[in-house]
């Protein structure tokens, strides 16, 4: 990007879905953390594949986990759920920062469990919003596709949006 541009607009970002593209547009402020959500799954990743043949390395590839993405495997079904959580991650603590112009804090309150010396700020990480918002920006690539009723795509497509409710689950279940 040269100085005399501004940022990249939605329909210029690589690799975003048409619905992807519209839910950009109505929700710019959150595309920063939508980035730094899936540059986090991606370091987790090539933590986690460090000593693989395949360890989440690019490929001058639109998608942010390569060509890998497209095969079914266990490798791709890790790298759904990664960037589900990541994102869902990093919107809830840009919730939590006041950086979101449609959310805030978490209304929940001092968790249960959390010592007694230990002074309880107010204000945690909206896990709900994050949840909610990746379950709607992250899936609808898959929702957007249409096939045909018991094939091998469709499959694939519903075991896609496993794996990104599982990454949304446990990025809840660890903060």
């Amino acid at each position: 990007m040269q100085a005399d541009q501004g940022p990249p607009t939605c329909h210029t970002l690589p690799g975003l879905s048409p619905g992807q593209v519209r839910l950009c547009q109505l929700y710019m402020d959150h595309m920063n953390a939508v980035a730094i959500g899936a540059r986090q799954a991606l370091l987790e990743c090539k933590h986690q594949f460090q000593n693989r043949r395949w360890n989440c390395s690019l490929l001058n590839d639109v998608n942010v986990f390569g060509p890998v993405i497209t095969i079914a495997s266990r490798e791709s079904a890790f790298a759904h759920a990664l960037a589900a959580a990541g994102v869902s991650y990093a919107v809830s603590r840009a919730c939590r920062d006041g950086q979101l112009s449609s959310c805030g804090c978490s209304r929940m309150g001092r968790p249960k469990d959390l010592r007694k010396d230990w002074i309880w700020g107010g204000c945690g990480d909206n896990l709900e919003y994050g949840y909610k918002f990746t379950q709607n920006f992250v899936d609808v690539r898959e929702k957007e596709r249409k096939f045909k009723r018991g094939s091998k795509e469709q499959g694939r497509n519903l075991m896609n949006l496993h794996n990104n409710e599982a990454g949304r689950r446990v990025s809840e279940y660890l903060s």
